[in-house]
């Protein structure tokens, strides 16, 4: 009867873990996706980040999905999210500044450039962002 139970617990248990645990996202460079492949990823780092909302990577891999997809409210989101998680993280704000100017949201552009400039480490994300900056703020 006991080992009945530990069977039983053992039948149960995976399961339950496999419930907590991310789902595997592609590995395949989403720039070398197809579209179906791409909603499959996309839809595959929308559970990730539901089981694990505060993860920041999740966040801006989800934006550059939503990106490669054409849905740049989506991306939006993703970003904006993962520069409210971390407002360090030069790259989500990089994304917003391009998402904003297409938009053309002004002020929320500059604000991201700015984001960025200040975050970035990386010479050409700082570079990008004062050219966008420069551009933006001499209209």
């Amino acid at each position: 009867m006991r080992y009945f139970l530990i069977l039983l617990l053992a039948a149960f248990a995976a399961p339950v873990r496999a419930q907590n645990t991310p789902p595997p996202v592609a590995d395949k460079d989403i720039r070398l996706q197809t579209p179906e492949e791409l909603t499959r990823t996309a839809a595959s780092l929308e559970e990730a980040v539901r089981l694990k909302p505060a993860d920041v990577d999740l966040q801006v891999k989800l934006g550059f999905t939503y990106t490669r997809l054409g849905k740049a409210d989506e991306a939006q989101k993703a970003f904006e999210s993962a520069a409210a998680l971390d407002p360090k993280k030069a790259i989500a704000h990089y994304m917003l500044g391009l998402i904003y100017e297409k938009k053309e949201l002004k002020d929320k552009a500059v604000a991201a450039w700015k984001a960025c400039l200040a975050s970035a480490a990386e010479p050409r994300l700082r570079e990008t962002a004062l050219k966008h900056l420069n551009n933006l703020t001499a209209r």
